[in-house]
């Protein structure tokens, strides 16, 4: 069996996930942020495990899109020894000008 991937995020990826962190505690409450950043601690450990989990984007050579939520996507690629978040996408923007 496979060892674990490290996942490691960009600062992009860090910087998007902040920033939904903060809406949700902004326009909802802490239980929202809280179960936002479980289920971002979900993903990291299933993909570090399987990570050809989630399918090849269709826009990107070499990226995977996860996803994890109804409005929230991730674009990661697999590397030799880790996983590289690139980007949260928020699924409900015009598909026409996505960034995938």
């Amino acid at each position: 069996m496979r060892n674990k991937l490290e996942v490691v995020w960009s600062f992009e990826a860090t910087k998007r996930s902040d920033q939904v962190i903060k809406y949700l505690l902004q326009e909802w409450t802490e239980k929202e942020a809280i179960n936002f950043l479980e289920t971002l601690k979900g993903f990291e450990e299933l993909v570090s495990n399987f990570p050809e989990l989630y399918p090849l984007s269709q826009k990107k050579k070499g990226y995977r899109k996860a996803v994890i939520l109804k409005q929230i996507s991730i674009i990661y690629s697999v590397k030799r020894n880790s996983i590289l978040v690139h980007t949260l996408l928020d699924n409900r923007r015009d598909p026409k000008k996505s960034e995938e």
